[in-house]
């Protein structure tokens, strides 16, 4: 992965920091999986825990074939692009997913931290990030890695 830093690199912590700040503000990305279809990425609603861990509630569709197949997945966040189509702001964030039921134990969890309703019969996407890339166009110049 290549680090693209105009200024001096964020320290991983203050990466982390940052990462957690953009992405708790927002509560819609795209979620893109690999399966027996191929890429499949879907527009999703998702909210994240204090450990950058990512939780998707969803009906169903082409995701959870894809998951049960390959639990790799990514989650993209942004900003809309700005003037040129440089000045943007988002990060991926790469994981393994888990797919929880309702009345698991998972499920639970995410329920106690989900900040919206949502129908009963909806399934949980968890998704365990375990890298992400932060990108900030807008308020700074940085392009940069974090790995847990």
């Amino acid at each position: 992965m290549s680090t693209t830093v105009v200024r001096q690199p964020l320290t991983q912590t203050q990466l982390r920091e940052a990462i957690l700040s953009f992405a708790q503000k927002r509560d819609t990305g795209y979620l893109g999986t690999v399966g027996p279809d191929g890429v499949r990425v879907s527009p999703v609603r998702y909210f994240m825990d204090n450990e950058l861990n990512v939780y998707v509630h969803s009906k169903g569709g082409q995701k959870f074939t894809n998951l049960q197949h390959n639990p790799q997945a990514c989650l993209l966040v942004s900003t809309p692009f700005q003037d040129d189509f440089h000045k943007v702001q988002g990060v991926q964030l790469f994981g393994t997913a888990q797919i929880a039921e309702p009345g698991s134990q998972l499920y639970a969890i995410a329920e106690d931290l989900c900040p919206w309703n949502h129908p009963d019969d909806t399934r949980l996407i968890y998704l365990h990030v375990e890298r992400a890339v932060y990108v900030d166009r807008i308020t700074d110049q940085i392009k940069q890695e974090w790995v847990r």
